[in-house]
């Protein structure tokens, strides 16, 4: 019984590692943000604005803000070969053709506090 118990947390740990080394990855690599292209869509109602950056091979970066304002309510971060279009709705903007990915209209608060770290 202890050997499970000590093979259950070294798993956790490993698991716990490997998603802290991807976050640090992800963090590297939106560092570099002054040589990215950004491309911004309005949304209909003149509330929001969705911001598509793209850069570093064939990853994505996309950051919801309201219109005029600095601060970024909900972003996301991916890798995908495809070309994204942005299609928004009443309730919601769809940001990815290939799995149809999207951010609610407003976001909720989980999203704009993780938008908030680096």
């Amino acid at each position: 019984m202890k050997k499970l118990k000590v093979a259950f947390w070294l798993i956790c740990f490993l698991i716990a590692c490997w998603n802290v080394d991807s976050y640090r990855l992800g963090v590297e690599r939106r560092a570099l943000i002054d040589t990215w292209k950004w491309t911004y869509s309005d949304s209909p109602d003149g509330q929001y604005t969705l911001a598509f950056g793209s850069g570093y091979g064939d990853w994505v970066w996309v950051k919801l803000r309201r219109k005029g304002d600095s601060e970024v309510l909900a972003d996301r971060w991916f890798e995908t070969p495809f070309l994204n279009i942005v299609f928004w709705r009443d309730d919601r903007v769809a940001y990815r053709r290939d799995t149809g990915d999207v951010i609610y209209l407003p976001p909720i608060w989980l999203e704009k506090w993780m938008a908030k770290l680096p």
